[in-house]
């Protein structure tokens, strides 16, 4: 795990001028199968005329993936009516954001905390490094992920990139 780690860490990304949309689409793509599976509806409001980013596509595409894996996972007591995965992209005054929105139980605070750090995990079976790795794909792209609650409940995670 530490060299996977490592090595997520140290290899440079292969940038290119990436649409954030269109990798929003091929992740939702790939985990929509498996949401519908688990009773989540995935609702995707991708904002219109947004820069480029120059970044790593399938980086890119595994931070949403993970994003939305976890948001998923975090909603199995949510009723079933209520399962909603939102994915929302938007132009920021120096770039994009995108947000992953669950309706699960939230995050207490002191996992918040800790929620980024090697081998800390709120899941049983969970290793600990898919949101670390996913903050240092990020920051090697200029720019940065956080998490915030839902006001409706759950959580949103969400990462801003520089336009290219």
């Amino acid at each position: 795990i530490r060299r996977i780690y490592d090595f997520v860490r140290r290899s440079e990304p292969q940038r290119a001028l990436c649409e954030i949309n269109a990798i929003v689409e091929d992740a939702v793509g790939l985990i929509e199968g498996d949401a519908r599976k688990r009773g989540v509806k995935i609702a995707a409001e991708l904002a219109g005329s947004l820069p480029p980013v120059r970044a790593d596509r399938v980086m890119l595409e595994q931070v949403l993936l993970n994003l939305m894996r976890n948001g998923i996972d975090a909603m199995q007591a949510t009723p079933m009516a209520d399962r909603e995965l939102r994915i929302r992209t938007a132009a920021v005054e120096d770039g994009i954001a995108v947000s992953v929105a669950d309706r699960g139980n939230g995050i207490a605070q002191e996992a918040v905390e800790r929620l980024f750090e090697p081998f800390f995990s709120t899941k049983p079976e969970g290793m600990g490094m898919g949101l670390n790795i996913c903050r240092s794909i990020v920051e090697s792209h200029k720019g940065r992920l956080w998490v915030e609650a839902n006001p409706p409940g759950g959580s949103v995670f969400r990462f801003a990139l520089p336009a290219a």
